[in-house]
């Protein structure tokens, strides 16, 4: 941005000394070559700056915000992945607890999401703290196997509400 800075402040010098020449100098051809001359010069440095650009230098900047951009990319994706396990244990959750109300016990539930074989999230264990019946929990157990996939052995019970 400094060099933006620069830029204008040499157009808008350039501008005031012109506009200042223009005025002392007397109507006629004079004052024509004058202005003819202070176009040109206002022309010149107003486009100089663009002519020294480095294209090196141009190809780096590009080349190190390209690389920017891939980072912020990678990072909003990674959240983007968390965001959307997060919903998934959720809603998991939320589905167990309404199971266990359905049966008539209230109970709390942790679910640990992770990927599966064709790389999509799923719910891969499952921790129930609450009260209930040996039938209840069983019952839940079946639908947290049928329902949501996750086999017994990673399904953990509590007997009290942390």
């Amino acid at each position: 941005m400094g060099w933006l800075r620069d830029w204008i402040m040499a157009v808008t010098c350039a501008a005031m000394a012109l506009a200042l020449l223009e005025g002392l100098v007397p109507d006629g051809a004079g004052k024509k070559v004058c202005r003819l001359a202070g176009g040109l010069a206002l022309l010149l440095v107003a486009v100089g700056p663009v002519a020294r650009l480095d294209p090196g230098e141009i190809a780096g900047s590009l080349a190190d915000y390209r690389g920017e951009l891939d980072s912020y990319e990678q990072a909003l994706a990674e959240q983007s992945e968390e965001r959307y396990k997060t919903i998934i244990a959720e809603r998991t959750a939320a589905y167990i607890v309404d199971k266990a109300a359905e049966m008539g016990f209230s109970c709390r539930v942790e679910v640990t999401v992770d990927y599966d074989d064709n790389k999509l999230p799923c719910p891969r264990e499952i921790t129930a703290w609450g009260e209930w019946t040996p039938d209840q929990r069983d019952a839940l157990s079946r639908i947290m196997a049928e329902d949501l996939g996750v086999p017994a052995e990673r399904q953990h019970f509590e007997e009290n509400l942390p």
